[in-house]
Order: structure tokens, then C-alpha cells, then sequence
């Protein structure tokens, strides 16, 4: 402590002999800094966050982001609403003299000085005071990017490194403060919340506007999403200019126009105007279009102040702004003049043709006004548009044509491509329309005449697939491969919809060989992003086949091998979907949970995009195997909504099917109703060439009406079909299917060994879905057919042993004791260590308050991850609270 004091006192003392501050006497007061502004009457409550600025066991809570995220109102709602002792304080510029700073600082404590004594040790008495609290004490700091000088940020250091345990910090920032946090870092005491925990989500968003009075519909809740992406006070704006029948893009620019951009400097002013023209840039471009000598300097400046910059995830172009900030500089440049605007994007174009950045340069051509260079290039880089897989940047640039309804057969065949993105089944038509047009005009180009008619049949075939017309999608494709053998781009494409349809169909061998194929003949032409629609395809393969590893180690494997995987485009979904799907099977609903919601954002970048349905659809089931049901119907609904708006009727067709089996086990009599005249009108014109979800789905129905006979037929069928196709994932549904049969006849023995099976199947496959949807309500024959006495009563060999069962089949086997949920039972010490790590302490901590050493504790800890199942801190308190062994 005295080795503290004099620390502190001298800083002061230093400070104040340089003459860089005043005497802390001669500082005034300001009290209305000392408390939280007032919450808003209509405030969107954010209890997730709150709670997780509560519980931060964490010295340090940054919560980092650009203005108006809602930072300060997250943490005034985080304080009115804590038992604990807390203080407040807002920072402005006058803080950058330490004595202010302290002064208002030591006020929180009632430590007023009263004469030139207590001025010289002030600093001391307020680590005195946080040293004599026997309760946790909360500081809450706004605006903590404001303080700048050395001399209050060393103060601050100090305050964070040496004051007593009891004190916490939550701390709201612009950008990353410049202080001492390694060390939190190291120690695991910097919980950091950043623009991504801050931004709404599409029920966030709807909640605000709700509370605000308008009631929006779906459609308007994803623009608005997209615009804004999740920045609340963009959102609202938005909300006022629909009150007031204003332009949102107005009200937005003007708010950063004052909040922000007039507080800049003139050269960051002009260097935002004149880079906002791209949508994405790197220092190169930068300094081309601003002529900024220094452009490096520059973009680390916007960066550290946290200016709306965020990285772009691209090879070449490696930053981008909010699109809000964006529109704004755009606006003020259209406003200013509107020439030197078209002239600064055939300028941008040039550049990024010349760096082969052939989407953005088409588009930044199309926006400058230059149409006829615009289809020059379509027609010379046609090939390099596609194969780079910016398909978000062609829709970009097709809507900003003044004529889309040129005969230009290249631009034609650049549209179909982006059928895959977007849900414009009209426009897709047209396309093919115009296309078919051209050959009966023979208008066919003689170098390469099988471009055009394998890009007729991909769009015919896409469209049956679409549909969910599978059977006459195979033929078309079939007969195009027939007549036009040649390997292209196109082709590789034919064979993607060759193996969606086969997949569907429950075909896994030829949709595997198909993918192959096709993944082969796009690698060898250098595409990127359209290969992520194979691998989620091959990835979805591996779990119906029940090899989890292989299908996580084929996305990984993926991204280590290829860094530019990921490269900012709408393709980028396929492999969250991918991801998600793996996790979910694994149990970690939260990881797929955030792997979904990125997927969700990738497609509503791209306008009425065809993916939005199906990630809802994956959104679904994630909640409904989660317990969550209520918001599984919910995103279900709105699946089938979109999808019936926009004719998407194939993933209308799967997302009804799996709707109907949550009616069934809620007894939903009215929308089973539905969905049995959209089976039978399905099953007149498709026959057996039905989705094979589909006629699991109608197993259930059947099962659930008791006609016993046509569903136990209708499981025996799928059931050879799963054998004969290695699907594993389809068997274990099919047991379970089998084992309601059984116990609705009361038929014991054929309950038990169907479940058995299933048993058996997800232990020896990790198939996390024996306890998901239909497997929940088998839970007490499951919990049986776990308990050792009663597989012997039954002749049943032992479970093993040596490998840990899922953890929720761990819960199954609870009884009075918690600890009887896990085959090898924690020690007094590991559930020591596991109590704290559920309150958030770190290693190092741990290990002081058991008085072991850190190595010991990393022991426990893994001993801990073992017997649970567990990966990581998290998965481990969320399975611990599965089993009801934290106190």
C-alpha cells in the first residue's frame, strides 16, 4: 500500500510542478457528470446485454463501437438496474487535466478536499476508500475516447492496475482507448462488446419500432435491417422519417453530417467524401481517388476514432465504410456537385479494371453514366465477372442499367447467373425467354455455341430445382450433359443442380459423385464463392451419412487451405449455413445460432435473395432442437412466406414439412389440415419424386391420425432407402418414428428396440438429434433404456465407457443427485473450479483463491472439459447448467 500511495501522489505532484494542470481547488464541479442521463420512455430492452455487463466478472468491460450505438443507454440501464454499489461519470475534454478527472472521480466517494493537503494526496485516499469497501463497487465511464492526454490516461492505467479487487470498470468508448490493457488481456480480466453484440437483430428491430408505434412488416424490417446494419440510431431515424412521410436517407445524412463529420478535420472530411464513392477500397485506391500522400496515416486515424471503417474481408480491397456514412458522402458530393461525382467513379473504374476488380469496375461504370463501356466490359470480362463470385456486385450494377431488355446475349447470360442469389423468378424467366429468342433467331454464337444452350438448360434446371420439381430437373439436366458434353462453367453448374435434385431425392452416392465432379471443374477454372454451394452440399451429405468429423474437417480444411474462402461475398453464407449445421448436430446451439445470424446478414445484402428463406428455415430448426418452439414457428411461418411470395416452392415444400412435425407434437389439428391438401396436391403431380424430409414429415402425420399400417409401411420404405444410401441421419429418424408407432400400439418390446437402435446409431456417430424434436418426447423411454440395471433386466450390453455419451443423453440419466448425470463423476476440487469459472473468474484467479498453482488448475479444468463433453469455458457452464450442477 505505501509503495502505492506513493505512485499516486507521485503523479500528482509531477503533474502538477510541470504546471500541465491546476490545483484540484481550483476545479469546479460538475455535478450533472455524475449521474446516468435518463433511459428513454420507449427504450428497446436489451436484457441479454445488460446482463452481461452485470455478471462480467471482468476488471474491464469495453463496450467499443461508433456513435449511436445505444452504448450509453445500455450501460444507464445496466446501472439503474444493479444492486450493487455503483458510480457514474461521464468524460468530456476537461478531463484531459488529471485534476479534473480526479477530482470528479473522488466525488464519487464523498471525497471533497478542503484544503491544500488533501489536494496533494487526494489520488491516495481515493485508492484508501476502494481499498476499505468490503462490497463490489461498479465505475461506470461514457465517453472514455474523450481522454486523450498522458496525463489523465495514466491516472486511469493506474486506477485499472492497482486499485483494490472490489472494483470494476464499464467503460464506453469510440474506438479502442489508448491504455494499458495487456496485461487484462493475459490475465482474462477485458471482456470487450463491439459493434457486432450492439447491432439489432430483425425482432430487435421490430420490438423498437413496435415501442416507437409502427408496426412493420417483414419486408420493411429486412430493408431496414440491411440499410442500416443493425446501427440502432440509423434505425431510429428511419422510424422518424416513416412518421413524418420523410426521405430516412435525409434524416440519416443530416445526423452524421452534425454528430460527426463537421467535428472533423477538413482533410478527413474530403478523404471520406472522395473514398465513399467505392464500396470497398485499400490505401492504393484511396490515395487515387483523394490524393492523399499518406493514406495509410490516414485510414489508421479513421480507425483508432472508430469512424464507421470497418475491415473488408478481401484479398485486395481491405476497407469499407457503414453503408450509412457512405450515403451520407454521397449525398453531400451529389448536393455539391454532381459532374465531379460521375467523373470521380469512371476514375474509381478505371483503377479497379485495372486491378481486375471487374464487378465493382462495372458498376462504378454503370454510376458514372458510361453504359456503352459498360456492356464493352461485360462482354470482355463476362467470364472473370463470374468467376470471381461477386454475384452481389453484377445484381448491383444489372439494376443500375437503364435498358435490362437489350438482346445483348452476354449480358443475358451474366444475369442468369445470378439466379442463384436472387429470387427474381421473373426475371429469371425473362432471361431464358430472351435467351431461347436468340436461338430461334440463330443468334448462336459459332466459336462456342454450347455456352449458350448449357446456361438455357442451367436456368431451366434451376428453376425446376427452385420449384422443387426435382425429377424433371435431373432430366434436363441429364439431357443438356447428352447434347453438350463440353466441360465449362456452365456445365459445372448443370452438375450442382444434378446434385441438389439427386440429394433431395435421397440419392447420396450420385449427388456426392455429382458434387465432385462439379467442385473438380469449377476448381480448375479458378472460380470463387459459387464452390461454397458444393461444400455446404457435400458438408449436408456427410451428416446424413453421420460422419460429423468429416464434415467439420472439410469446412476447416477449406478455409486453412484457401484464406480467401471468405471474402466478403453473398457465397460466404453457404459456408455459415455449412458450419451451423455441423454445430448444431454437435449440440452448440449458440455457435450455430451466431453462425446463422452472419448467414442472415450475406443475404439480405443481396435484395429479395432466394438464400433468405433458407436460412430461415436453418434458423427454425436450430430453435425448435433448442426447446425453443415459439420462435421456431415463427421463422418457419415467415420461411414459407417468403418462399410462396417469391415461387420458391421447393424450400416451401421442406420448411412445411418440418412445420408439420412440430403441429404434430403440439396437436395443431388446423395446420396439419394445411399442409395434407399441400401433400396431396404434391403427390398427384410429383408422385414418389418427393423431397424425402417430405415423406418423413407424412410419416409422422400418419402415425399421429393412427393409421398404423400405411405409416409403418411408409417408414419401412425409408428405411431401406437409408440403408441402401448409407443415411444415418434418416435411420435414426426413421427408429424414432418406429418407436412412436410402438407406443401408441402399446407394443413395448418394438418401442425399446427401435430405440435401441437409434441408441445405438447416435452413439456411434455423435448424431446430437436423438434428443432433438421427436426425440424429446421419448425422453423417459430413453432415460430407461440408459439405466444400467434395466439393460441388463433386458439382455442389452453394457453402454461403453471409455468415450462420453452426448451431454444430453448425460441428463437423461439424472436422479436425485446431479452427479449422477455424468458416467465419471466430478471431484470436490473440479466442481470447485467449475462453480468459478461460472462466475467468471480466470485461471490465475482460480488458482489464488484454492491456493494451488496455475498449472493444477489447468488440469482441473481440462479433466472438467472432459467428463462434460466440452470445448471451451462457455460450452461447459451451458452443459453444467444442463445438469443442474451449478449452485
Amino acid at each position: 500500500m505505501a509503495a502505492l500511495q506513493k505512485v499516486m501522489g507521485r503523479s500528482m505532484t509531477e503533474l502538477q510542478q510541470a504546471g500541465k494542470v491546476g490545483t484540484v481547488s481550483a476545479v469546479t464541479l460538475n455535478r450533472a457528470r455524475l449521474r446516468p442521463p435518463p433511459l428513454p420512455a420507449a427504450m428497446l430492452e436489451r436484457d441479454a446485454l445488460v446482463r452481461c455487463l452485470s455478471a462480467s466478472g471482468s476488471r474491464l468491460t469495453l463496450l467499443t463501437s461508433p456513435l449511436g450505438y445505444g452504448k450509453t443507454t445500455l450501460m444507464a440501464a445496466c446501472a439503474v438496474n444493479m444492486d450493487g454499489d455503483w458510480g457514474w461519470l461521464r468524460c468530456c475534454s476537461a478531463d484531459n487535466q488529471p485534476a479534473v478527472f480526479l477530482q470528479h472521480l473522488a466525488a464519487l466517494f464523498g471525497l471533497l478536499p478542503s484544503s491544500p493537503e488533501q489536494e496533494q494526496t487526494l489520488g491516495t485516499a481515493l485508492f484508501n476508500a476502494l481499498e476499505a469497501r468490503s462490497r463490489p463497487f461498479t465505475l461506470f465511464l461514457d465517453d472514455l475516447h474523450l481522454l486523450r492526454s498522458p496525463g489523465t490516461r495514466r491516472l486511469l492505467n493506474e486506477l485499472i492496475g492497482f486499485a483494490a479487487p472490489q472494483l470494476r470498470i464499464v467503460a464506453a468508448s469510440e474506438g479502442l482507448p489508448e491504455l494499458e490493457i495487456a496485461h487484462l488481456r493475459r490475465d482474462q480480466q477485458l471482456q470487450l462488446i463491439g459493434t457486432s453484440e450492439l447491432s439489432l437483430d430483425n425482432t430487435q428491430i421490430a420490438q423498437l419500432a413496435s415501442k416507437r408505434g409502427a408496426i412493420l412488416d417483414n419486408d420493411s424490417i429486412y430493408q431496414l435491417r440491411t440499410s442500416s446494419e443493425g446501427w440502432i440510431s440509423g434505425v431510429l431515424l428511419a422510424l422518424a422519417a416513416r412518421a413524418d412521410n420523410a426521405d430516412a436517407s435525409e434524416y440519416i445524412a443530416d445526423y452524421l453530417s452534425q454528430s460527426l463529420l463537421q467535428g472533423l478535420p477538413p482533410k478527413m472530411q474530403y478523404f471520406l467524401q472522395q473514398t465513399a464513392v467505392v464500396s470497398a477500397f485499400n490505401p492504393e485506391l484511396a490515395a487515387q481517388l483523394s490524393g492523399d500522400e499518406q493514406p495509410e496515416r490516414t485510414l489508421r486515424w479513421l480507425s483508432r476514432h472508430d469512424l464507421f471503417i470497418q475491415p473488408n474481408p478481401d484479398d485486395l480491397l481491405t476497407h469499407r465504410y457503414h453503408p450509412a456514412l457512405r450515403s451520407a458522402c454521397l449525398r453531400h458530393l451529389q448536393r455539391c456537385d454532381s459532374a465531379s461525382l460521375r467523373a470521380l467513379h469512371l476514375q474509381a473504374a478505371d483503377w479497379l479494371l485495372q486491378h481486375r476488380c471487374y464487378g465493382e469496375a462495372v458498376y462504378q461504370l454503370g454510376r458514372g453514366g458510361d453504359y456503352n463501356r459498360l456492356l464493352a466490359e461485360v462482354e470482355q470480362h463476362s467470364f472473370d465477372l463470374l468467376r470471381e463470385g461477386k454475384v452481389d456486385s453484377i445484381v448491383d450494377f444489372l439494376m443500375d442499367l437503364p435498358d435490362r431488355d437489350t438482346d445483348h446475349l452476354t449480358l443475358a447470360i451474366t444475369e442468369a447467373s445470378t439466379v442463384i442469389a436472387t429470387n427474381d423468378i421473373e426475371r429469371a424467366r425473362h432471361c431464358l425467354l430472351l435467351l431461347q429468342r436468340l436461338v430461334r433467331e440463330a443468334q448462336v454464337p459459332a466459336d462456342r455455341p454450347e455456352r449458350l444452350f448449357q446456361t438455357i438448360a442451367f436456368l431451366r434446371s434451376r428453376l425446376a430445382v427452385l420449384g422443387g420439381n426435382y425429377r424433371h430437373g435431373l432430366r434436363l439436366t441429364d439431357s443438356s450433359m447428352r447434347h453438350w458434353p463440353q466441360r465449362t462453367a456452365a456445365s459445372a453448374v448443370l452438375l450442382y443442380n444434378r446434385a441438389s435434385c439427386l440429394l433431395a431425392l435421397g440419392d447420396l452416392d450420385c449427388a456426392e459423385q455429382a458434387a465432385h465432379e462439379a467442385l473438380e471443374q469449377l476448381t480448375q477454372f479458378a472460380f470463387r464463392g459459387y464452390t461454397h454451394n458444393l461444400h455446404l452440399l457435400l458438408t449436408q451429405i456427410d451428416l446424413a451419412r453421420g460422419d460429423t468429423l468429416q464434415a467439420d474437417q472439410r469446412l476447416v480444411s477449406m478455409l486453412q487451405h484457401d484464406p480467401a474462402a471468405t471474402s466478403n461475398t453473398f457465397y460466404d453464407l453457404f459456408l455459415n449455413i455449412g458450419q451451423a449445421l455441423v454445430q448444431m448436430q454437435q449440440g452448440k446451439f449458440e455457435a450455430a445460432r451466431q453462425q446463422l445470424a452472419q448467414a442472415e446478414a450475406a443475404a439480405l445484402e443481396v435484395v429479395h435473395s432466394a438464400a433468405l428463406p433458407w436460412v430461415l428455415h436453418h434458423q427454425a430448426c436450430l430453435y425448435d432442437a433448442w426447446g425453443q418452439p415459439e420462435q421456431a414457428i415463427k421463422l418457419w411461418d415467415e420461411s414459407r412466406r417468403l418462399a410462396w411470395q417469391y415461387r420458391l416452392y421447393g424450400i416451401y415444400r421442406i420448411a412445411g414439412a418440418w412445420r408439420v412435425r412440430l403441429a404434430v407434437r403440439q396437436q395443431d389439428e388446423p395446420i396439419i389440415a394445411q399442409w395434407l391438401d399441400e401433400w396431396g396436391w404434391c403427390e398427384e403431380h410429383y408422385g414418389e419424386a418427393l423431397h424425402y424430409e417430405e415423406r418423413l414429415a407424412r410419416g409422422w402425420v400418419l402415425c399421429h391420425q393412427g393409421e398404423t399400417r400405411t405409416a409403418q409401411a411408409l417408414a419401412h420404405q425409408l428405411q431401406e432407402q437409408a440403408s441402401a444410401q448409407g443415411n444415418r441421419l434418416l435411420a435414426l429418424q426413421v427408429h424414432l418414428l418406429n418407436a412412436r408407432i410402438a407406443r401408441n400400439g402399446h407394443q413395448q418390446a418394438e418401442l425399446y428396440l427401435a430405440l435401441e437402435q437409434a441408441l445405438q446409431l447416435s452413439l456411434g456417430h455423435r448424431l446430437g438429434q436423438l434428443l432433438q424434436h421427436e426425440g424429446t418426447e421419448l425422453r423417459n423411454e430413453l432415460r430407461q433404456l440408459l439405466s444400467p440395471a434395466f439393460r441388463r433386466q433386458q439382455g442389452l450390453p453394457d453402454l461403453p465407457t471409455s468415450k462420453q455419451l452426448l451431454h444430453p443423453l448425460q441428463a437423461l440419466l439424472a436422479d436425485a443427485d446431479p452427479q449422477q448425470t455424468l458416467i465419471d463423476p466430478l471431484t470436490r476440487r473440479e466442481q470447485d473450479v467449475l462453480q468459478r469459472i461460472a462466475r467468471g473468474q480466470g485461471n490465475q484467479q482460480i488458482a489464488n483463491g484454492l491456493n494451488v498453482s496455475l498449472s493444477t488448475v489447468k488440469t482441473h479444468i481440462n479433466n472438467l472439459f472432459r467428463k462434460l463433453g466440452a470445448a471451451e469455458r462457455q460450452q461447459a457452464i451451458q452443459i453444467a447448467r444442463t445438469l443442474n450442477l451449478l449452485t
